[in-house]
């Protein structure tokens, strides 16, 4: 009997040890979301938002945890964050009303209206009370608001100036001698020299040609146009022109002077799943030199699919043919291209990552055939204040020519060319007011060729001012 008194005695001690230590961490949830809710009441969102965020991982998958994260998250700016949390509130709780009222908010603010108008559904068959009502009320105003001004016509214009230096506007190496002549014949042509030949255009015309880089300032004028014209709710055509002229300061740059005009026409249509198909022509024109003789006319059309990966990324697919034909007849081709982009936003920046694939078929005669270009590239935005943006993009080409060629270059020698081309951007963009952007950007670019001839550095430093209407 006092062995069963003494057994009675210590079951008890354990219980009460265990409801103890059971009710302990759910002491501390509960304080936890009682002070996020203390800090959402005096407008301490990010207070809030990070202290439950710091506790996620030990209690997500539970609908009053998840929701108030929701909450939270949103109020701090974050509606990314807080879709995904109030998605594990909805899913295990999917009458919580005041969760996919949330839901809604967070898809107004992430531009998917229509997931939020199949949310609003879902809340209304609920039959939520009448405060409720309101906000539902006033959520489908907003969004009526937006899709009445995505499909309304508009649009803008822009007006630049830049001024900016450029290290190597020829993209020539430090110093290279090319000789017209093969050594052979250059032997021969010597030997009729000292034996009293004169060519007609004189002995210099035999010269070894020297080039070299020659940095140089310039200015660049520039303006643009685009405009959206609505079909019907679903579809839209886009039209653009751009222009610009460059021109260098220095006399020996000035062979590289450069006006570009383009036109555009697009078909844009929205399609399932928040997918939007694109179809594009354009036409572009430029000109070069001190002249400004005919440098290229290009017909181009392309076809772009845009569709969401999840929450915060964006895939584009890209398919594009172009048809090139210049004033030099022998560097006229055709390409087309293959690419894919992908754009992620995080909490405090986003990110791009690119790839292409393109393929050149040359006219006969040009040097080095067809030509194969390959491209990997990375790039990230990061705002920071109201009105200051840091933008940085790192680019890596492979060109790989596909017939022997370039012998003038190459000591008479045939070769197979193939070039490593790194490519670097850093740029600052102040907006100032909702009229003018002020821009600074330093370019750096390094390639290095299979062809010794053809390795270059270059670097370009840029400030621009412009003017949107």
């Amino acid at each position: 009997m006092r062995q069963f008194r003494q057994l009675n005695v210590c079951q008890c001690l354990f219980g009460i040890l265990l409801s103890v230590a059971m009710s302990a961490p759910l002491w501390a949830y509960q304080s936890e979301l009682a002070s996020a809710r203390n800090f959402l009441t005096h407008g301490e969102n990010q207070s809030a938002y990070s202290l439950l965020q710091a506790t996620e991982l030990e209690y997500s998958g539970q609908p009053e945890f998840d929701y108030w994260l929701g909450v939270a998250a949103l109020r701090a700016g974050e509606p990314s964050h807080a879709l995904i949390a109030l998605d594990r509130a909805v899913l295990r709780q999917p009458t919580h009303a005041g969760a996919r009222l949330e839901r809604v908010a967070a898809l107004v603010q992430l531009d998917q209206n229509g997931a939020a108008e199949r949310e609003i559904e879902q809340l209304q068959a609920l039959s939520p009370p009448a405060d409720a009502q309101h906000a539902i009320a006033q959520f489908q105003a907003i969004i009526e608001q937006h899709r009445q001004a995505k499909n309304g016509p508009r649009h803008q214009g822009l007006l630049g100036v830049d001024i900016g230096y450029d290290s190597n506007p020829q993209r020539f190496p430090n110093e290279i001698a090319i000789d017209p002549l093969q050594p052979d014949l250059r032997r021969v042509v010597e030997e009729l020299i000292e034996l009293g030949w004169e060519p007609n255009g004189g002995p210099s015309q035999f010269d070894q040609q020297i080039f070299s880089r020659d940095a140089s300032t310039y200015q660049r004028l520039q303006g643009s146009y685009q405009g959206i014209l609505p079909i019907n709710s679903q579809s839209r055509w886009r039209l653009s022109a751009t222009g610009q002229a460059q021109r260098y300061t220095e006399e020996v740059a000035q062979d590289y002077d450069l006006t570009l005009a383009q036109t555009q026409l697009g078909y844009q249509r929205d399609l399932a799943a928040q997918r939007t198909l694109t179809l594009n022509g354009s036409a572009l024109q430029g000109w070069s030199g001190r002249s400004q003789s005919r440098l290229l006319t290009r017909w181009e059309s392309s076809v772009d699919l845009r569709h969401p990966i999840g929450v915060d990324s964006e895939l584009t697919w890209q398919l594009n043919a172009q048809h090139n034909r210049f004033s030099s007849t022998n560097n006229n081709y055709d390409a087309g291209r293959l690419g894919v982009q992908l754009g992620t936003s995080h909490s405090a920046f986003r990110t791009r990552l690119n790839a292409q694939i393109e393929q050149e078929w040359a006219a006969s005669g040009r040097d080095g055939g067809d030509l194969l270009n390959l491209l990997l590239g990375a790039g990230v935005d990061y705002p920071f204040g109201d009105r200051h943006l840091i933008r940085a993009n790192l680019n890596h080409r492979i060109r790989i020519y596909q017939d022997d060629g370039f012998a003038l270059y190459n000591n008479f020698v045939p070769k197979t060319r193939r070039d490593h081309i790194w490519q670097a951007r850093l740029s600052w963009l102040h907006q100032i007011n909702t009229d003018w952007l002020l821009e600074t950007s330093v370019d750096i670019e390094r390639r290095r060729s299979s062809m010794g001839f053809f390795d270059t550095r270059r670097h370009q430093t840029q400030l621009a001012l412009r003017y949107l209407f």
